[in-house]
């Protein structure tokens, strides 16, 4: 499966996203006035226009980061591995971030490891189990 990656950094740190009546923006930090009085807003990123003052933000958030591998070492959303009988990954086969895509990998591999027991799954969640060349019900 192949995944467009149209940059490979992180953004700075001072970018954060920033929610503010769930209208989310790009925003940094920047000391300035309002109404004759000193304060620390959120400006957009793109023109540097106020958004609001900190602190009145709804949720504030980190820039996702490019190519963070999740808590299992996964690069994608949607994961087949093989594993023993257990339950223990032994290979990671192949990976997706769309559940179509995943499926059909999925069901070509079946064949392909008639004689062991691979997954489908989303982070730690099974989706689906085949073994012996047969998806279990």
């Amino acid at each position: 499966m192949a995944r467009v990656l149209y940059a490979n950094h992180s953004y700075p740190s001072h970018l954060k996203l920033v929610c503010l009546k769930a209208d989310w923006q790009i925003c940094f930090q920047a000391n300035g006035t309002l109404d004759g009085r000193r304060i620390r807003a959120w400006l957009r990123k793109v023109d540097a226009q106020f958004v609001c003052e900190v602190g009145k933000e709804c949720q504030v958030e980190n820039m996702p980061e490019f190519e963070r591998l999740n808590f299992f070492g996964d690069r994608y959303h949607l994961s087949i591995d093989e594993t023993d009988d257990a339950g223990k990954r032994t290979k990671s086969l192949a990976g997706a971030d769309n559940i179509h895509a995943a499926r059909a990998a999925f069901d070509a591999l079946v064949p392909q490891y008639a004689g062991r027991r691979i997954i489908l799954r989303e982070g730690a969640r099974i989706l689906l189990v085949a073994k012996g060349g047969k998806i279990e019900g």
